[in-house]
């Protein structure tokens, strides 16, 4: 089951949470000043925020909840597409080394040879992403809908709940990952 995170009584809910983008980076982090203890006393009491505004390198910065501003959907599209660019400009460039690397010697095959290869191929089909990439996705889109606030400000009661959604994708994960670990022990050849 997934490790969770509760919020003691009397603490305020933190308003961003993990990997929410802001103007002046990533959240790497949280810490709560309760009231009535000397941080809060020193530097106001709530939530205060670990920002890192570049994951090469490890200077962050820490700000209270009213000092963050998230970036505007036309910001966050902005710094994604550049992103995407940045991501797409390396495979280009890896493709280039790639194709600088000098062709091997290529021995020619019999028609039969040729033949028999081309009965034995399998229609193409697109391939699947692995199934625990899925899981890992449909965890992390669940988990922002149950911290969205339209969906807090909901008066919603379903039979089945977002932790129900949760506790199900834990599960196939667990199967997975034992299916994983007895696919690769039976792979093991014997010690002798």
């Amino acid at each position: 089951m997934e490790p969770t995170i509760s919020i003691p009584k009397g603490w305020q809910y933190p308003r961003f949470v993990f990997g929410q983008r802001t103007e002046r980076g990533a959240i790497i982090g949280l810490k709560y000043y309760a009231k009535d203890t000397f941080l809060a006393d020193e530097y106001g009491a709530g939530w205060r925020y670990i920002l890192l505004a570049n994951k090469h390198t490890e200077d962050e910065e820490h700000r209270a909840e009213d000092e963050i501003r998230l970036l505007t959907p036309q910001e966050l599209k902005i710094q994604i597409q550049t992103q995407i660019s940045n991501h797409l400009h390396q495979v280009e460039s890896l493709k280039q080394e790639l194709n600088a690397i000098p062709a091997s010697v290529v021995t020619p095959r019999s028609s039969a040879e040729t033949k028999l290869q081309d009965q034995t191929q399998q229609p193409y089909s697109p391939p699947y992403p692995p199934l625990h990439t899925l899981v890992d996705a449909a965890k992390f889109i669940i988990k922002e809908i149950s911290v969205h606030p339209d969906y807090l400000a909901l008066d919603y009661q379903p039979d089945l709940t977002i932790g129900d959604a949760q506790t199900a994708l834990s599960y196939l994960q667990s199967e997975l990952e034992l299916n994983q670990n007895s696919n690769a022990a039976s792979n093991v050849p014997p010690q002798k």
